[in-house]
């Protein structure tokens, strides 16, 4: 091989090497890394919490109403984890519970959503190729986490029978799944 080819050879390497670790610092490409990255982004500013919006306290549930037992079940459980108060009150339509925010209640974060800590994620599993939706990639991640941060009240066996979400961040290396998106501007965002 004479020097010139070899000369040839190596800029081409080089280029490859350059092209290659350009791709891998670029944010909008679907890796495992990159995803990994966007949810512990998300995770960070947003925490788990128990309910997607404020209850509005008091709140009021009907006793023999049977579509809202599973609500009362999960009100209850915060009762008994010392987040809300319950009255019961007879009325012409039967007894309702009113539950409201005790003081601990009240200082729990989320302003009544109960949020109860942060997830981290430690890994990224496995993931779907990108799909096209509505003009953007779109992927399924699955990634194990660890709950940072976590509130008092969500290890009571009480709150983690009510809410099955609970329980599974307690668990040793829990396993969840969450859809990203990625924007134009921004990389890779999870969706809601």
């Amino acid at each position: 091989m004479n020097r010139r080819s070899t000369a040839f050879g190596l800029a081409i390497l080089t280029t490859a090497a350059t092209v290659l670790a350009a791709g891998c610092g670029d944010q909008t490409v679907a890796s495992k890394r990159n995803l990994e990255r966007a949810l512990n982004h998300d995770y960070k500013i947003n925490a788990d919490c128990l309910f997607a919006r404020p209850l509005p306290f008091p709140y009021e549930v009907s006793v023999s109403d049977q579509l809202l037992g599973q609500t009362r079940s999960k009100l209850d459980a915060l009762v008994a984890a010392g987040l809300l108060s319950r009255e019961e009150e007879v009325r012409n339509t039967g007894i309702v519970n009113q539950y409201s925010l005790t003081a601990t209640g009240r200082s729990a974060p989320g302003q009544g959503r109960f949020c109860y800590g942060h997830r981290e994620v430690t890994s990224v599993e496995k993931f779907t190729p990108p799909t096209d939706y509505q003009g953007r990639p779109l992927t399924t991640v699955e990634y194990h986490f660890v709950l940072k941060d976590s509130a008092s009240w969500a290890k009571d066996s009480d709150v983690r029978q009510a809410f099955p979400d609970v329980a599974k961040s307690f668990q040793p290396a829990p396993v969840d799944e969450a859809t990203l998106i990625r924007s134009d501007d921004q990389g890779w965002m999870l969706t809601y």
